[in-house]
């Protein structure tokens, strides 16, 4: 787990009210970018998805979520066990979290199909199981295009004041991402193909490598891709040219 990607801050003043207030941004960010998210959260209890869907039009971005309390009990829904050993102090336990968010976020991504997943897990008091833990915190995880986490100390052992906090936090941390991705999408420059196609009149293609449009591994994984497709669509043949100055 790398400690360096998460940040701490000081859990934001959250009053209890419209649901859909706290995640309008996200929610607005995801639409724009015709993305999706999955949340996998603990202390929150399911404000943060409930916050998603409260938003109108939340059935284009949302996918499914969970409230994955237990680590242990947890296992049927995750599909793996990721609890760890008991941590020796309080210190060792918020690291733990973090290992945790992080861990879950970057399995079920992939397990739901999500372009983003965020991953919540803390304490919020207002008692805790190590006595140097005095108020409450959580760690907030989410991965995509951009990963991002942070950890979440509240001055406080509030329990409601903290999930409405910390949903809150880690609501923000999901607009971020998917805002920052975004501008990160617009300074790519769009990729040119290494070669142009053009089917013949005896069921083949014709394929001509253009000359300084890339490098040979990009050339060569595109080739092979259409390989794979042209064969699937019955192709009968493949005709490749290839520049003088690129026949090396």
């Amino acid at each position: 787990m790398d400690e360096s990607m998460f940040r701490r801050m000081v859990s934001p003043a959250v009053a209890p009210g419209p649901l859909s207030e706290l995640a309008a941004k996200a929610a607005e960010l995801l639409k724009e970018c015709g993305q999706t998210v999955t949340v996998f959260e603990s202390t929150t209890a399911g404000l943060i998805q409930a916050a998603l869907q409260a938003v109108p039009g939340a059935s284009v971005y949302t996918t499914c979520g969970a409230v994955t309390y237990s680590s242990k009990k947890a296992v049927a829904l995750l599909g793996a066990d990721m609890s760890v050993p008991r941590p020796a102090d309080g210190a060792a336990y918020k690291e733990s979290k973090n290992s945790w968010t992080q861990r879950v976020a970057r399995h079920m991504i992939s397990e739901v199909g999500a372009t983003w997943c965020l991953s919540e897990s803390g304490a919020c008091g207002p008692t805790f199981n190590y006595p140097d833990v005095t108020a409450g915190f959580t760690s907030v995880f989410v991965t995509g295009p951009v990963e991002k986490g942070i950890m979440v100390d509240s001055p406080h052992c509030n329990r409601e004041a903290n999930m409405w906090s910390f949903a809150k936090a880690g609501l923000d941390l999901l607009a971020e991402c998917v805002k920052e991705a975004a501008e990160l999408s617009k300074k790519r420059k769009p990729e040119v193909d290494p070669f142009t196609v053009q089917e013949d009149r005896y069921g083949g293609v014709e394929v001509e490598a253009l000359e300084g449009q890339g490098c040979v591994a990009r050339f060569s994984n595109k080739l092979r891709e259409s390989l794979v497709s042209w064969n699937a669509s019955g192709k009968k043949g493949v005709w490749l040219k290839v520049p003088l100055s690129s026949a090396v």
